[in-house]
């Protein structure tokens, strides 16, 4: 994790590390979809967090590579 890119605009469509006081961290892609902000989980099982709702989630950073399977 690169932990100084935590600029929201430079981070989406890319994955990230959220962290919320209350919920923990998320490992997360960041998308803007019309002035509101997500964090898309790539697995369906889970569902989208919406940033602009909520407000106490904070980017740690921008994962830098990832493996794993696609769902």
């Amino acid at each position: 994790m690169d932990a100084s890119q935590v600029e929201r605009s430079k981070s989406y469509g890319k994955i990230v590390v959220a962290w919320h006081k209350d919920k923990g961290l998320i490992v997360s892609r960041l998308q803007r979809f019309d002035g509101t902000e997500l964090l898309m989980p790539d697995s369906r099982d889970y569902e989208p967090v919406s940033l602009s709702a909520e407000v106490n989630w904070r980017i740690l950073g921008k994962v830098l590579w990832w493996i794993g399977l696609a769902a």
